[in-house]
């Protein structure tokens, strides 16, 4: 299929993706500066990963060329799959990517939601997917006819006919947007954690924000992978439509944040904080702040033999007292 159609339909999602990003107001509350940043250091990582990727699929490739094809119970081209997406595909990938949202957000960025992750790691996704797509399609176009050896080991998405081409273009970088998102939501959740200094928790989360993406890009390439290899129209839908499905779940993951800094608290309750000192109780505690609630108390806090009145202005209580000290005037 011709080259400029395949990535117009490959880089037509990226507006729309940075939109979204852009709408939820994560980076509203810090800087277009970094989401700058991270959309150039996730292109600029692009190029070490494509090199791993294409040497480790080059390499797998020829420890798999030594069995036969009968080898493990027939299912040689599946075997070859899976490993193909989850070690050169998901693991290289997703290592990468990581490595920049960690280097650049962990202690340059607070995150308050869920999606504020999600956000910060689309971006890397965005400016990975954008050099990876054409990356791989420029190589293999110039790559010379007699190297059909080193052409093979090239991902299956290469070699697809002329709609699974447009349709895995159309998709690649909504579902790169997908992984990233599911990375950036427990990553996100990290974050939240070391803010709180609960290390383990952080760790633990740290690492999920790893290990699920990985397992599931791999899964989503293998199946595509082994569809497009083996002919598999079911395998293929299967795998297109989990990348499509992890997408749109980030996506609303990040139209649920724009409601969130509109007024709703960090905690995802719905309730927007109330400062007590302009509520309705401060102000009833505030006028009735001092006054005793029982009338026998006021009577209490007036000392015994003590007089309500100021002194040289009480009256005597027996008139022959008056009269003496009008005599003795």
């Amino acid at each position: 299929m011709n080259l400029t159609v395949l990535l117009i339909a490959a880089y037509l999602p990226l507006p729309f993706i940075l939109f979204m990003i852009l709408r939820s107001g994560s980076f509203g509350k810090g800087s277009v500066g970094t989401l700058l940043k991270l959309f150039f250091l996730g292109a600029a990582v692009a190029v070490p990963a494509f090199l791993m990727e294409a040497s480790c699929l080059f390499v797998i490739k020829l420890i798999l060329g030594i069995f036969p094809e009968g080898a493990f119970g027939g299912n040689l081209p599946l075997v070859s799959a899976i490993l193909r997406s989850l070690i050169a595909v998901a693991l290289i990938q997703e290592g990468w990517r990581l490595f920049v949202l960690r280097k650049t957000t962990w202690k340059q960025m607070t995150m308050e939601t869920l999606a504020d992750g999600i956000a910060a790691s689309a971006v890397v996704g965005a400016g990975f997917s954008m050099v990876m797509y054409g990356a791989w399609q420029a190589v293999f176009r110039l790559l010379p006819a007699n190297l059909d050896a080193v052409r093979d080991a090239f991902p299956d998405f290469l070699h697809a006919g002329t709609v699974t081409a447009f349709i895995f273009a159309l998709l690649f970088m909504f579902s790169i947007f997908g992984f990233s998102g599911l990375m950036g939501a427990f990553y996100g959740i990290a974050k939240r954690e070391e803010q709180k200094d609960h290390g383990g928790r952080a760790g633990f989360m740290l690492f999920l924000s790893f290990l699920l993406p990985v397992l599931f890009h791999g899964l989503c390439a293998a199946l595509i992978g082994y569809g497009i290899a083996e002919a598999k129209v079911l395998w293929l839908a299967i795998g297109l439509v989990l990348e499509v499905l992890m997408g749109f779940l980030m996506a609303a993951e990040l139209g649920r944040t724009s409601d969130q800094a509109s007024g709703e608290d960090q905690f995802g309750t719905g309730e927007k904080p109330v400062d007590f000192a302009d509520s309705e109780e401060f102000a009833s505690f505030a006028e009735n702040s001092g006054k005793p609630d029982d009338p026998a108390e006021a009577d209490d806090l007036t000392e015994p033999g003590a007089s309500a009145e100021p002194d040289g202005l009480s009256e005597p209580d027996d008139p022959a007292q008056s009269d003496e000290s009008s005599e003795i005037l």
